[in-house]
């Protein structure tokens, strides 16, 4: 028979740990940043508006830059890019992930925030550029290196200003106020214009 220790009958201490709270904490920050700006959203604010303590953040985020990086990551989809699936399909999708997440208002109301800091925060752009940035970058300028290798694109395609191109245009829109909202085709045409520069020779 087994025998009970003295740590097993004890009761666990402190109050358990809430299963969402990770996500309600980001969802608490975008809320914030939307609505007040990145100076205002503090650590204390977050707590606040997700209803938990500040040692609950700190045990998950070691500094209010980090959670804000996490928060921001959130809104991005990840797409799965695996070598041998057709090209001009992958940059499809990669450019409708965009297209969604720039014309998401919520996204809108944030990136005021998120530029101004981003130029006055260096700490904050390494964070931003370690979780949100990088990552999607190196993965599609990898399976455009691979496609240009397989005879899938150009021999002579720059990739990296190929990853520029399909990111950049969607941004700029949401930048360019007051012009009409991106059409429901968007993303298939501006991959049209891209591609005629990029597809192999025939």
């Amino acid at each position: 028979m087994a025998v009970r220790t003295r740590e097993a009958e004890a009761p666990a201490r402190g109050r358990p740990r809430r299963a969402s709270a990770s996500t309600d904490i980001l969802d608490a920050a975008l809320e914030l940043l939307a609505e007040r700006g990145f100076q205002a959203a503090t650590i204390e604010a977050i707590a606040a508006r997700a209803g938990v303590g500040r040692n609950t953040i700190y045990r998950r985020w070691s500094s209010k830059d980090e959670l804000i990086a996490d928060a921001l990551e959130k809104l991005v989809v990840h797409i799965d890019l695996h070598d041998g699936d057709d090209v001009h399909a992958l940059l499809l999708e990669w450019i409708r992930d965009f297209v969604r997440v720039f014309g998401d208002p919520l996204y809108g109301r944030i990136l005021p925030a998120v530029l101004g800091e981003l130029q006055a925060n260096p700490a904050f752009a390494r964070m931003y550029a370690e979780r949100v940035v990088r990552p999607r970058y190196e993965a599609l300028v990898g399976v455009l290196r691979r496609a240009v290798e397989a005879g899938a694109l150009r021999r002579d395609a720059d990739v990296e200003q190929i990853a520029d191109l399909l990111a950049a245009p969607p941004f700029v829109r949401v930048l360019r106020v007051g012009l009409p909202p991106i059409g429901e085709r968007y993303a298939e045409d501006l991959l049209e214009t891209i591609w005629r520069g990029i597809a192999p020779e025939p």
